[in-house]
């Protein structure tokens, strides 16, 4: 039950390239999951949210730039991903990202990756808490 938050500035990409950029990213996530790509359940519960600012509002190092970078957060239930599984998500974030927007210039990252870990017994939705364990089994995932 992933959560995607990517923030970027407006008309950085156009709404094909967001709609790939953010599928490319939900699948990632489910690899990273364990959770198989083609199951329709497992990809309803991957919400993902693409946010655009004025590129006026971004700054870096206190700067505005004219291509500012991506910030890409994944949040996901405790437990759900592994040290090997992090840095496995985090390469494909770096190639996806690179795909759609290039690797800047002058050693200059493109994007922040921020995994973020929803401590057990804390993801709820419709009044409902979702432990761990039920994410796993409605997302078809198989934890052997």
């Amino acid at each position: 039950m992933p959560h995607i938050q990517v923030t970027a500035a407006e008309s950085q990409l156009n709404p094909s390239q967001k709609d790939a950029l953010m599928a490319e990213l939900s699948n990632a996530v489910l690899i990273a999951e364990n959770a198989p790509v083609d199951d329709a359940g497992a990809q309803s519960l991957v919400w993902a949210y693409y946010n655009e600012l004025p590129k006026a509002d971004i700054y870096v190092g206190g700067k505005n730039l004219a291509e500012p970078p991506f910030r890409v957060a994944i949040t996901t239930p405790q437990g759900a991903l592994n040290e090997s599984s992090r840095k496995s998500l985090v390469a494909d974030i770096g190639r996806i990202v690179d795909k759609y927007v290039g690797t800047f210039a002058n050693d200059r990252l493109n994007h922040w990756a921020m995994l973020y870990e929803v401590s057990e017994g804390s993801w709820a939705g419709g009044g409902n808490v979702f432990p761990l364990a039920g994410i796993q089994a409605a997302m078809n995932i198989n934890v052997a």
